[in-house]
C-alpha cells in the first residue's frame, strides 16, 4: 500500500510538473525586422540648412515597435585637419541628430518624411547616417549610410533630391 501511495505522488508530481509547462516558448518572437531605407542612399550629399528626403520600408513578422535615425560625424576616418582658424569656420559645428519614432501596432510600414533638417551652421564634411528599427519583442535591425554634409552655396547645392518621389507637402 505504501508503495501505491508513493507512486501516486510521483506520477502527480510528474503531471502536474508537465502540464505547468507551457508552450508559450515556441511563441517568442526572435526574428528581426526588414528593413528597407531608400532614402538618402549611400554616398548622398545633403546640404546644410535644408531638409532630408527620408523614405523607409519596415516590416516585422509580428509587430514593429519603433525606429531611430542617427545622425553623426565621421570627422575620425584618418582625417588631420588644419590647425589654422577663421571665424568662418569657427562658427560651423559638427551635426548631431537623434530622434526616434513610433511604430507600435504597425506590422508594415511606409515612411515617407522630410522632418529631419541639417542645420545651416553644420561643418561640412562625412557623416554617418544610421537608421535602427526594433520590434516589439526587441530585436533590432539597422542600415548605415555614409553621407556628405555640404556647405549651402557650395557647387551643387543646387540638386534637388526630392524630384524624384510622389508626395504632396
Amino acid at each position: 500500500m505504501k508503495t501505491i501511495r508513493i507512486f501516486s505522488i510521483l506520477a502527480l508530481t510528474a503531471f502536474f510538473g508537465l502540464a505547468s509547462c507551457s508552450s508559450d516558448d515556441n511563441n517568442i518572437d526572435t526574428v528581426r525586422p526588414v528593413v528597407n531605407l531608400i532614402a538618402p542612399k549611400e554616398g548622398a550629399v545633403l546640404v546644410a540648412g535644408k531638409d532630408v528626403h527620408f523614405d523607409l520600408e519596415v516590416s516585422d513578422n509580428v509587430m514593429l515597435g519603433s525606429y531611430k535615425v542617427d545622425i553623426h560625424n565621421n570627422f575620425d576616418n584618418h582625417n588631420h585637419p588644419s590647425s589654422i582658424s577663421n571665424k568662418e569656420n569657427d562658427d560651423l559645428v559638427a551635426f548631431v541628430f537623434n530622434k526616434t519614432w513610433s511604430l507600435e501596432g504597425m506590422k508594415n510600414a511606409d515612411i515617407h518624411h522630410h522632418e529631419i533638417i541639417i542645420a545651416a551652421n553644420a561643418k561640412p564634411g562625412k557623416y554617418h547616417f544610421v537608421v535602427y528599427v526594433v520590434d516589439h519583442a526587441g530585436n533590432e535591425s539597422k542600415v548605415a549610410r555614409n553621407i556628405v554634409i555640404a556647405a549651402a552655396g557650395t557647387p551643387g547645392d543646387d540638386h534637388d533630391d526630392h524630384d524624384d518621389h510622389d508626395h504632396n507637402h
